[in-house]
């Protein structure tokens, strides 16, 4: 603010106030924002491990009883006949020695004993946390069969049950208590070589809601996921739960519950502790670890975001990873009707995170295709319980006010789609059956193939069903949801809808950003990603109008997102790995994690002079020896 401005007498003492608060105001942030300057300029850096990819211990260190009672070096039967010698622990074992195959075939016919999936859910974490790389070789070697049996989302009764299947070293827990001492607690970790944070408050777990530090198990599922799909190191991973206590009433009055049993504190307590988290990650681990925040409430998804993305390596899950595979459904449908993406005009139902982190990456997207700021709001608009959000609407949500457009306020839905004619209708609301039958005839009659998103989850909570969107726009429309859903028959012929999971991103998109060694991620990173995933897209499954590419493919998938991500780092030069690979393909391959055991013994050599006797003994010696 210019000198002159602040100095100049206001006419009122209302005037006069407001306008002293308005200085101090900016006072204070100008004093602020030099404090973090200067508190980042000056922070101790611990030696950064970022690039060492080699997690192996010294030979020296290792000690038989330990590999045993040790998850990472663990190998049970697999042990040889040598190693159990040279290691001390022969006798200690069974005679019998296994290969990892033989041992997978065991855990398989294990596995196939039980009878529901809470007792296959212990089981394979019992094994991750005996064997972790017989655990990893296991779910490689049938992906699609295994890697849902270790998902703890879908059901209540397995993340109860984990509060008594936890042990040490099952990811770190930082609570509000903590406050004034995060960088000791992150020191605590025994493994250095993290390149990848999991990081949630547990506020808003799907249609769960509130779960506080239950929502560990879903955290460990994803880590799961991108070892398996993304190919990404164990060791350098780490679930991070942040409790700041929970606002549901049942878990504070559960005596089993291990968090904090008190309401979740302040927004302004909240700020000043993920804050020292943020500084103790650049403290602890670099600018390069990544920083992936899952099911956090979307107001303080959006303010994180806002606050650090450009100073450290930090990814939404929902607002941006979820957003950007949402964003590729509907770049497949343009490509279906070879119209350009500009000729979309989107209505968003709902304030959830994944509708403004979707309309974001619209608005990204729009501005590469070169329209103006100004053109490109114009097919972005918001709809949520009080009506259109438009300028001048006096109870916008803070999270919405960027979307506000100008325009005449209209408080009925039906009434906002025979005004704006969107083709593209997003439902994020967790508001079920608001996309009614009058709702789906307006989009009938506004395109002449709507799009239709029904992302509430799960699908008791969606805006509307598969078959009524079908019915109710005479099957033209494609339809999109955030549960998994069956093949639905309409006029005789089978449809599959679409099914829009962040799954399909984020294995892929964390390996090409930690390969590359990005410090910042643009929006428009997502955009590049949303349109590799478009292109993956088999015509076969166009024909069912799925606008997804199968997930059984997700290893493939994975490796196209980890490509598109990498190259297009060192395209906009913001890669720091250097120099850069002539083959990205071959290098992201050749760094993915492989589970197979590995000999833990050194081979033992003569150094002592070799004598030979006679002549036969010599011409034995150089044929043979």
């Amino acid at each position: 603010m210019p000198k002159d401005a602040l100095l100049k007498s206001p006419r009122t003492s209302k005037e006069k106030s407001e306008h002293k608060k308005e200085a101090q105001a900016l006072q204070l942030k100008c004093v602020s924002d030099f404090e973090r300057s200067h508190k980042i300029d000056y922070l101790p850096r611990h030696l950064n491990t970022f690039w060492k990819t080699d997690t192996r211990l010294s030979a020296s260190k290792l000690n038989g009883l330990w590999m045993l009672n040790n998850t990472n070096y663990n190998k049970g039967l697999a042990f040889t006949l040598n190693e159990r010698r040279v290691l001390s622990i022969h006798g200690l074992l069974p005679v019998a020695v296994r290969t990892i195959d033989e041992q997978v075939m065991a855990c398989a016919k294990t596995i196939a004993t039980f009878t529901t999936q809470l007792q296959r859910y212990v089981y394979l974490t019992y094994l991750s946390r005996r064997n972790r790389r017989l655990f990893y070789y296991l779910l490689l070697s049938n992906p699609e069969r295994y890697v849902p049996l270790t998902d703890a989302s879908g059901s209540m009764e397995v993340l109860k049950i984990h509060r008594m299947l936890h042990s040490v070293g099952q990811g770190l827990f930082i609570c509000i208590k903590d406050l004034g001492h995060i960088p000791q607690i992150l020191a605590n970790w025994p493994y250095r070589l993290v390149r990848c944070l999991l990081v949630s408050n547990g506020a808003s777990v799907l249609s769960l809601g509130d779960l506080g530090v239950d929502e560990m198990p879903v955290l460990f599922s994803n880590i799961h996921n991108s070892v398996v799909f993304g190919g990404i190191h164990p060791d350098h991973c780490l679930a991070v739960m942040l409790d700041v206590g929970t606002n549901n009433e049942q878990l504070l009055q559960d005596p089993a519950y291990t968090g904090l049993k008190e309401h979740r504190t302040s927004e302004k307590l909240y700020d000043k502790f993920f804050e020292e988290f943020t500084l103790a990650v650049l403290q602890q681990y670099g600018s390069h670890a990544l920083i992936l925040c899952k099911d956090f409430e979307a107001q303080k998804a959006k303010k994180q975001l806002e606050l650090y993305r450009a100073r450290q390596c930090i990814v939404d899950v929902d607002f941006q990873c979820l957003a950007a595979v949402a964003l590729a459904g509907v770049i497949v449908c343009n490509r279906l009707k070879r119209a350009f993406f500009s000729a979309n005009v989107f209505l968003f139902y709902g304030g959830d995170a994944i509708n403004i982190g979707m309309a974001r990456l619209c608005m990204a997207l729009l501005r590469r295709e070169g329209i103006i700021e100004m053109k490109a709001r114009e097919k972005v608009w918001f709809f949520d319980a009080n009506g259109l959000v438009v300028l001048g609407r006096k109870d916008i949500p803070e999270e919405l006010l960027e979307f506000a457009n100008p325009r005449e306020p209209i408080a009925s839905l039906l009434e906002a789609i025979r005004e704006l004619r969107p083709n593209v209708l997003v439902g994020g609301s967790s508001q079920p059956n608001s996309f009614t039958p009058d709702v789906l005839r307006a989009m009938e009659k506004s395109s002449d193939q709507p799009v239709i998103f029904a992302l509430s989850r799960p699908r008791e909570q969606a805006e509307c069903s598969a078959e009524d969107a079908f019915s109710y726009t005479k099957g033209r429309c494609i339809f999109i949801s955030g549960s998994k859903l069956p093949p639905l028959k309409y006029a005789n012929k089978w449809y599959q809808p679409g099914h829009c999971t962040s799954a399909y991103l984020v294995a892929g998109l964390s390996c090409g950003v930690m390969l590359a060694g990005f410090t910042t991620i643009p929006d428009e990173a997502f955009c590049v990603a949303a349109e590799r995933l478009a292109s993956l897209v088999w015509p076969c499954d166009l024909e069912r109008r799925n606008v997804y590419p199968p997930m059984r493919k997700i290893q493939c998938i994975s490796l196209q997102m980890a490509e598109a991500i990498f190259t297009y780092a060192f395209r906009r030069g913001l890669a720091t790995l250097w120099p850069q690979p002539e083959n990205p393909m071959e290098y992201i391959k050749a760094s993915m994690y492989n589970p197979e055991y590995r000999m833990n013994i050194v081979d033992v050599y003569c150094m002592q002079n070799r004598t030979i006797a006679t002549t036969e003994s010599r011409k034995y010696y150089t044929l043979n020896i």
